[in-house]
């Protein structure tokens, strides 16, 4: 049979926008009798083989959604027809399930006149199945609309079902015909009595519902506006290829879990209208795959602390909290993110995400997304490690700071090993680096609200530490430490605290700003430090104090001391070489350098330096 490239494209779009069959939440043993005694009746078609046969592969795949495993036991009992007809008997009773198979045993059926093999059989199963021949002719009535995307004969003979007391409604009826719909109102007593309701096409949810045990809210294809909440309290919701409007005055999430509920949500569009959360879970389960959410408010559009949350390729967009996390917060649970994109989302901190260290996220991207403290895009309280990777940013803001980790210990932490940290950070405690342990600071933002005191080895490369509200008067303290070394950082005290506290301990700095020192010197005490191309800006309690050492190739600019505003350089064979000064002014002596007998100083500049006496 050859079929043409324009009913291959309306086969295509059909089976795009094929909702799920109606008995597609069935058991998987009986899906695969049902779908046996569906595969015996297309074998009876003369005029196409079952390989061909469109609605047939369109029931199986898209209704029933049957694997390979599945349906090669659909292949084996349809070998048997006598079980498979005891099977429907013995399981169904008249009603739905078996008016649904003859209008499915009429789907996949010749489309012009019946062959004599399909109307015995046709016949054999209405009357196992105790089927009246009036329905069976308003079955056979409606497919023939239904092929015709004739709604209106479909509706007459609709109505003509529904005089006949056929439990049939127009849910069950859009798969055959998807341009029928009706507006289907869900109740809470309607889930007391049925316990499993599928919505399809136009619905709307007025009252608050609960889903206890036992109890499962399917959307599918669906448009649903919902004025109340959903908790489900050990029920399970699930909405795939749905639309989801939220259209109530209340700002508490729309889903909320409980008690070991499931929620799973697939290519669905939900539009929150700034009517608050989406999902609140305080146990339970959560999938999020392919979605849209947005113009989410008063709170993450996701807050979680269940057991398990797992969102994949999902786009978050205008959502805003005024609290953390403006697209996703969580707190407990095991928690996945991948491949999913944020658009202007907002909070005070994580302007996206907003989460502890066991969450992992993967290969996202972040844009336009704003946050009123830190962590722009992500802020994950403890150490990343490798959990976060992938991540993209544009027009993020604070800049440089999109991704934020939040390290803090009542008791302080010990570091014995080597340690490496190499993402934006906050230390919110003290951190003590032992003559074993060694910490490794790069490409990162670190804001400083205790010292770091080491005694061990020190290196930072392409890092800016900040003092952001610290308890210690020295960023570093270096005491007896193996060494520390600084390349291409920049070393900031926010105009209220002072640099490194070195004690006999050897300093290496290259290719770094010293900033906004006060309190103390950007440098003080380094035993014989090595201090190359630095810049030395706004130290208001002097640039450098050292034992000896060599300082060349520096910049000094509006340094102040009591002496030596920019260096002040004691014991012998050290080394002050090409090194400009500006603006350093002294109270008492030494203008810009104060150095001891023995010190050099060679082809250095001093601009504007003045010394108190």
């Amino acid at each position: 049979m050859i079929i043409g490239n324009q009913t291959k494209l309306y086969y295509k779009k059909k089976s795009w926008l094929t909702p799920k069959h109606p008995l597609y939440f069935e058991e998987e043993e009986f899906k695969i009798y049902y779908a046996s005694a569906v595969m015996i009746h297309a074998e009876k078609n003369q005029s196409m083989s079952p390989e061909q046969n469109y609605e047939l592969e369109r029931l199986l795949h898209h209704g029933l959604d049957l694997n390979a495993g599945q349906m090669a036991r659909v292949l084996k009992k349809a070998a048997n027809p006598s079980e498979v007809l005891d099977y429907l008997y013995s399981h169904t009773d008249l009603g739905m399930k078996r008016y649904l198979l003859m209008l499915d045993l009429y789907n996949i059926s010749s489309e012009e006149e019946l062959s004599r093999q399909e109307t015995d059989n046709l016949w054999l199963f209405a009357h196992m199945l105790e089927i009246p021949e009036k329905y069976m002719r308003l079955f056979e009535h409606f497919i023939r609309g239904a092929r015709k995307e004739n709604e209106g004969e479909c509706r007459r003979i609709f109505a003509m079902m529904t005089e006949c007391k056929i439990e049939l409604s127009l849910m069950e009826l859009k798969y055959y015909l998807m341009t029928l719909y009706d507006v289907f109102e869900c109740t809470q007593d309607m889930l007391e009595k049925n316990k499993r309701i599928r919505l399809v096409d136009r619905c709307v949810i007025r009252e608050d519902l609960v889903l206890r045990d036992g109890m499962e809210l399917r959307m599918d294809h669906a448009v649903v506006r919902i004025y109340g909440n959903i908790t489900i309290d050990g029920g399970t919701f699930v909405a795939e290829h749905s639309r989801i409007i939220r259209k109530s005055g209340s700002h508490r999430a729309c889903l909320n879990i409980r008690r070991a509920g499931k929620v799973r949500m697939e290519q669905c569009d939900i539009d929150c209208r700034n009517y608050g959360m989406l999902l609140r879970a305080q146990d339970g389960a959560a999938l999020i795959r392919d979605c849209e959410i947005h113009h989410t408010t008063r709170g993450a559009a996701v807050r979680f602390w269940g057991t398990a949350l797992q969102i994949e390729g999902t786009l978050f967009h205008h959502c805003y909290s005024n609290e953390e996390g403006g697209a996703v917060l969580i707190r407990e649970g095991s928690a996945r993110i991948v491949q999913c994109r944020f658009w202007h989302c907002e909070a005070v901190r994580g302007g996206a995400v907003y989460g502890r260290n066991f969450m992992e996220i993967r290969d996202c991207f972040f844009k336009k997304c704003y946050a009123s403290e830190y962590g722009a895009a992500v802020f994950c309280i403890g150490m990343i490690q490798n959990k976060i990777s992938g991540l993209h940013y544009t027009e993020c803001f604070p800049e440089r700071t999109e991704l934020i980790q939040y390290i803090v210990e009542p008791r302080g932490i010990e570091i014995s090993e080597r340690v490496e940290i190499g993402v934006n950070t906050i230390l919110d405690c003290e951190l003590d680096v032992t003559s074993q342990g060694s910490l490794w600071l790069h490409d990162a933002v670190v804001y400083l609200r205790y010292p770091i005191r080491c005694r061990g080895s020190l290196e930072m490369d392409r890092v800016c530490l900040l003092a952001d509200n610290m308890q210690h008067q020295d960023m570093i303290v270096l005491e007896h430490a193996r060494g520390c070394r600084i390349t291409k950082s920049r070393l900031d005290g926010m105009g209220q605290k002072s640099g490194i506290f070195s004690a006999a301990t050897k300093l290496e700095a290259e290719k770094t700003v010293f900033c906004n020192m006060k309190g103390g010197r950007a440098v003080f005490n380094a035993y014989q430090p090595q201090i190359i191309s630095c810049i030395f800006n706004y130290c208001q309690n002097g640039g450098i104090h050292c034992q000896g050492g060599t300082i060349q190739h520096c910049l000094f600019v509006n340094c102040r001391g009591k002496s030596g505003a920019g260096v002040t350089m004691v014991g012998k064979k050290g080394l002050i070489r090409q090194t400009q000064f500006v603006r350093c002014i002294s109270d008492i002596s030494g203008g810009a350098v104060d150095r001891a007998v023995g010190n050099q100083m060679t082809e250095c500049e001093f601009t504007d330096c003045i010394s108190g006496d």
